[in-house]
């Protein structure tokens, strides 16, 4: 499922679940996954659609790794988590939210003891009703049968996994075309990346899209926030010209121009 639905099915109340196990192996991302389904659920967007929008107070807190409601389970142990790491974490949860949600993350519970788990399911089974936990795994047989009755399962394909042929090529092309409209190369080889792929409006909303993503990935990582939340304020306004009929290329042009400084 595409990490936006999930969001609305959680936020929008579709869902029932407030565990969850987010299960990818290494090289697919899990990690930013969950950073990024933490941001959306926090984010104050009015618009579900859009979240995580990267502008808001929330989305910056919580790219910025300063967000009193995202709380990770803290591994005092050489080769895994102790129970006294499982008490405090499930304290903290205790306290519930200053915001929306509190987020509790468990990363790597592959390295979760039975002892631990143990200690973990009345949290999990019976948690404050603004409490989401996120449990990330690669190989979810290494929990407890009672620890995953308690969680829905959120899978991630590998990234090995992509499309291929001719939708591989354009994602490809869009790619290209976002990184140059985010300030790579001359502004002549944005021109003619972004004429390769950019053929009706809805392409260029897409290619927004595309260079939204890597500016949210940036922010996430701690590429400084506050330009990278300046940039997407600028897509933002991009997207609402096209929207109003603003023609495509033009709009396309002036946003590459703005996020260069030029």
């Amino acid at each position: 499922m595409h990490l936006n639905a999930i969001i609305k099915s959680i936020a929008g109340g579709a869902s029932s679940a407030h565990a969850y196990i987010v299960e990818g192996k290494a090289g697919t991302g899990r990690e930013v996954f969950i950073r990024n389904l933490s941001m959306g659920l926090e984010c104050r967007s009015d618009d579900i659609t859009s979240r995580p929008c990267g502008v808001c107070d929330a989305c910056r807190q919580a790219a910025a790794g300063s967000s009193m409601d995202i709380v990770h389970m803290q591994m005092s142990g050489k080769n895994g988590y102790k129970t006294e790491d499982a008490n405090a974490f499930s304290s903290r949860l205790d306290m519930g939210a200053y915001g929306r949600y509190l987020i509790g993350i468990i990363d790597d519970a592959d390295s979760l003891s039975e002892t631990v788990q143990n200690k973990l399911l009345k949290t999990l089974e019976e948690p404050r009703r603004d409490v989401i936990l996120l449990l990330g795994t690669s190989n979810p047989d290494h929990l407890l049968s009672t620890v995953r009755s308690r969680c829905s399962t959120i899978r991630l394909q590998p990234d090995q996994e992509a499309p291929d042929g001719s939708e591989s090529e354009k994602s490809d092309a869009f790619r290209t075309a976002a990184a140059m409209l985010g300030g790579e190369g001359a502004f002549c080889e944005f021109r003619e990346a972004a004429e390769k792929c950019v053929k009706t409006r809805s392409d260029a909303l897409m290619l927004i899209d595309y260079a939204e993503e890597g500016f949210r990935e940036r922010m996430m990582s701690g590429d400084s926030p506050g330009a990278m939340a300046e940039r997407l304020e600028l897509c933002e306004k991009a997207r609402a010209d096209i929207e109003r009929d603003m023609d495509r290329n033009k709009a396309l042009k002036r946003l590459r121009l703005e996020l260069t400084g030029h």
